[in-house]
């Protein structure tokens, strides 16, 4: 047994049959009274092993549940699920995000935070996880938002999740890793019993190999998975890797910054060769071992695709960002100076006086605090390629085709689970965006976009998530 979903209406349980063939009875319980028990086969036709039953709820007005449990009848075992407060689908929604990436401002857009222009300059920070995050934000229904605190909460902070929120998320990104740190948000999620839910977080690893999470993470995932019907995943390394570290419910679903302009019938464009002229390639210097076998390689393949991509366009050079990246963007020049110095360093440019380099980043370089400016800079666009995977889907949910280079296990199963043209690095690095732009994967992509949007929208129903999907 496990409870799928609750809501002051009704609750969905998933029910199996016993060894003996018939179905265990159930108790169900309402803030810790006993409200009624049921015989799921009075129920259920057929002779299927497992089964959902919906059991509806009685209507209490304001005095709505704020704990819902489901018993077997006989041994008294408590079903996962049980013992959180159910989503009260008729009142505005208040919701707690875990790791938000950027301030929320005019209800869900998301813009980095403010900081004085050193600051700025001196850290990197995702813009790729502050698109996820303005992307959920488009897909979830809610009235009031605030990140549930995990590294420092007080007692008033629970106490007050624990009363006057209604739901819980984690925002998509690489939360599943050996070195992933979850501070203090298990012993929060364990005194403040609302669902949690997780849309489309992944695994990270430079290669397809198997991850042995830490304890802890191990915890905090499962407690995830007790809280939700399933934990929605980007794609099948990460599925895997969570089933391998003993957390099995899960669905893949991909990302939800494809689908944040919410358009399931979205005509996504396939222009004709010749009629490609702005081309955004999106870049990712970044060449730890998290993401890359080999960085020499890498940066080499790179900066070739770049320049060719380059010759063949009006190419702009988007920026997810690195702060040397910013330093050309925001033009300081003391920053400038200091990021040439270490293009020459790492060999991404050819020297100081590398021209071809320089005007790139003088003239063609794009990046952006504010989400929104993304999508305005989209909207221009004949094509997205290159080694970002928030440089392509972004594009793509505005009818931008979009091809992503394959260097590590996030950019492929993302590939591979929402059907993006997906190219090895040196096929663009020799032959540029011509040589990897192919009509007829674009058009395979292009046709299956409503079925990966039905896909999410059918998980978020699943869980009980409250959308606008």
């Amino acid at each position: 047994m496990k409870i799928l979903r609750a809501t002051t209406n009704e609750i969905v349980v998933s029910v199996a049959r016993r060894p003996d063939g018939g179905w265990p009875g159930l108790r169900l319980r309402l803030d810790g009274q006993d409200y009624a028990t049921i015989n799921p086969g009075a129920a259920i036709a057929g002779d299927a092993a497992s089964a959902e039953l919906t059991i509806p709820l009685p209507r209490l007005g304001e005095n709505r549940p704020r704990e819902i449990s489901v018993l077997d009848a006989e041994t008294g075992k408590v079903a996962p699920g049980s013992g959180l407060a159910p989503i009260a689908t008729e009142k505005k929604l208040r919701a707690l995000v875990i790791y938000p990436a950027g301030e929320v401002y005019e209800h869900d857009k998301v813009r980095w935070y403010r900081a004085p222009m050193d600051k700025l300059l001196s850290e990197y920070f995702n813009i790729g996880d502050m698109i996820v995050y303005d992307s959920t934000l488009k897909l979830l229904r809610y009235a009031h938002l605030e990140p549930m605190k995990i590294m420092s909460p007080t007692e008033a902070d629970i106490e007050r999740y624990a009363s006057e929120f209604d739901y819980v998320f984690v925002r998509g990104s690489n939360f599943i890793h050996e070195k992933m740190e979850w501070f203090r948000a298990i012993e929060v999620l364990e005194r403040v019993k609302l669902p949690v839910y997780a849309i489309g977080v992944g695994a990270q690893a430079s290669q397809n190999r198997a991850i042995q999470l830490p304890e802890k993470s191990k915890r905090f995932w499962q407690i995830v998975g007790e809280r939700c019907a399933s934990i929605g995943v980007r794609g099948a390394f990460s599925a895997e890797t969570l089933r391998q570290n003993g957390i099995g419910n899960v669905t893949v679903v991909g990302c939800p910054s494809i689908f944040r302009t919410r358009k399931r019938d979205l005509a996504i464009r396939i222009p004709d060769q010749r009629e490609i002229r702005k081309v955004a390639f999106s870049l990712r210097r970044e060449a730890d071992p998290t993401y890359t076998a080999d960085p020499e390689a890498y940066l080499r393949q790179q900066k070739a695709a770049l320049l060719k991509v380059d010759d063949q366009s009006d190419m702009v050079m988007s920026s997810h960002g690195e702060q040397e990246e910013k330093a050309f963007f925001l033009r300081d020049e003391a920053a400038k100076a200091k990021a040439v110095a270490e293009f020459v360093h790492t060999g991404w440019w050819s020297g100081p006086d590398d021209a071809r380099m320089r005007t790139i980043y003088e003239k063609q370089l794009f990046s952006f605090f504010d989400v929104e400016r993304y999508d305005q800079f989209a909207q221009g666009l004949d094509l997205a390629v290159g080694y970002r995977v928030h440089g392509v889907l972004p594009a793509i949910a505005h009818g931008v085709p979009g091809v992503l280079v394959a260097y590590d296990t996030r950019s492929q199963e993302l590939a591979e689970t929402l059907k993006i043209p997906v190219v090895p690095e040196a096929a663009i690095a020799e032959g540029g965006w011509r040589a990897v732009y192919q009509d007829a994967p674009l058009n395979a992509f292009a046709r299956s976009y409503a079925q990966s949007y039905d896909r999410m929208r059918d998980f978020l129903d699943l869980n009980g998530v409250p959308h606008r999907m």
